[in-house]
């Protein structure tokens, strides 16, 4: 199958070509010309352009079969929240109407499970109530729309998938953000009991997913949560991470609302040269709500599996870290 990647040179979008090349499909990546393409499969073909250009994108999707679009503007506190919609809703719109009445015979959406958000009764399923806490998460809820409304009007099959967080060897994202301030000894307290439960997804994984997705039968015109089969909690995961690290993980526990405020007061200072995840009053919140879901659905309708558990994607990631200094090893 001729199929063509968008944001094929970001963390999940490399790894999904190699696993679609594995698989013998004929693969095109769609990158910005600014984009780094270098360690693409070999065989891949490169398009350029922007989610901002309809006429790139109706130029890179002539001649296929099938579209994954994974490009988005990623990021929980976006500088410019103007682009973030215009990107990840109004880019998924022109890219999905480019496809219409082409050969593309599917497309397959990269949503996320932070367009339900914090599960009230966990875990959470497809058709859980959509409650996002973030920019980023509304925009997806607004992108899966669009998708469905486009399909529905024109016939065009879509499947939409949301990936949990997403970590393993190449994550720069939030997971390492994490790693980094507990191997740095920069989390020094938790807010609440840390018994909230969240979900990271092994990178390799989430591809296959993707790849399920181009040609299962049952995976047409519908939505489903890739997510590993077991959450962990927050003191779970910090212990787990301390022991792998070598490192004293976080035990203290604080009141949410003492937490919120001291991290109101540094928000500031830790945000003035780079943006980070970690030190928004939003983060603290996020860590007294359980982010649990299930993958039933997906293991019925698109025939997957998660192979790998949370942990072995955690410790996978750390090598990864360690081995490209990304952090340093301690003598």
């Amino acid at each position: 199958m001729r199929v063509l990647v968008t944001g094929a040179s970001g963390f999940i979008g490399r790894r999904v070509l190699r696993t679609l090349v594995a698989d013998g499909h004929d693969v095109h990546a769609f990158v910005r010309t600014t984009s780094n393409t270098q360690g693409f499969p070999e065989g891949v073909e490169v398009h350029t352009g922007d989610l901002l250009d309809p006429e790139s994108m109706e130029a890179a999707v002539k001649d296929m079969e099938a579209v994954i679009h994974l490009a988005a503007y990623f990021d929980f506190y976006p500088r410019d929240v103007d682009l973030l919609y215009k990107v990840n809703v109004g880019g998924t719109r022109d890219l999905m109407n480019a496809c219409v009445g082409t050969s593309i015979e599917r497309f397959v959406y990269c949503s996320t499970t932070e367009t339900i958000g914090p599960v009230r009764y966990p875990p959470g399923n497809e058709d859980t109530e959509l409650r996002p806490q973030f920019d980023y998460g509304r925009s997806k809820v607004l992108a899966e729309e669009v998708v469905r409304e486009i399909s529905s009007d024109t016939g065009l099959t879509h499947t939409i998938l949301r990936p949990t967080g997403v970590t393993g060897e190449g994550d720069l994202y939030t997971g390492y953000e994490i790693i980094k301030a507990v191997y740095e000894g920069a989390i020094p307290m938790i807010p609440g009991d840390g018994e909230r439960r969240l979900m990271y997804s092994y990178v390799g994984d989430i591809a296959a997913g993707f790849a399920k997705a181009l040609t299962a039968r049952g995976a047409a015109n519908e939505t489903f949560i890739l997510c590993p089969d077991q959450p962990m909690t927050y003191n779970e995961i910090f212990q787990f991470l301390g022991e792998y690290l070598g490192v004293e993980p976080p035990k203290w526990h604080v009141p949410v609302l003492l937490a919120k405020l001291g991290v109101a007061l540094m928000s500031p200072f830790k945000n003035r040269r780079r943006n980070t995840f970690l030190w928004h009053v939003k983060t603290v919140e996020s860590m007294v709500q359980d982010r649990w879901y299930t993958n039933e659905k997906a293991k019925r309708g698109l025939g997957w599996a998660p192979e790998v558990s949370m942990q072995e994607a955690i410790r996978r990631a750390v090598d990864w870290y360690f081995e490209t200094g990304h952090l340093e090893r301690r003598m």
